[in-house]
């Protein structure tokens, strides 16, 4: 969660099932012309990165975390 103060709270979250289509696209495309080959490859790792952002942001909450949230403030 964002803070009230937190400059970015009002930037959308970039859709990463949209930038994971555009990115297999150009992967595609450049697989396709023998000299970019090596780009092509450097992409399908863009790709594999994506999707390990997509199973960390849609991951379960630590329950570490909850606890931490949970527990009562102390007023000096």
């Amino acid at each position: 969660m964002r803070g009230p103060f937190d400059p970015k709270r009002n930037a959308p979250l970039i859709d990463l099932g949209t930038m994971r289509e555009m990115l297999a696209y150009i992967r595609d495309d450049l697989a396709r012309v023998p000299a970019l080959e090596r780009a092509a490859e450097l992409i399908g790792a863009a790709l594999a990165e994506v999707e390990a952002a997509e199973s960390r942001r849609l991951g379960p909450i630590p329950r570490s975390v909850l606890e931490l949230r949970l527990r009562p403030r102390c007023k000096h």
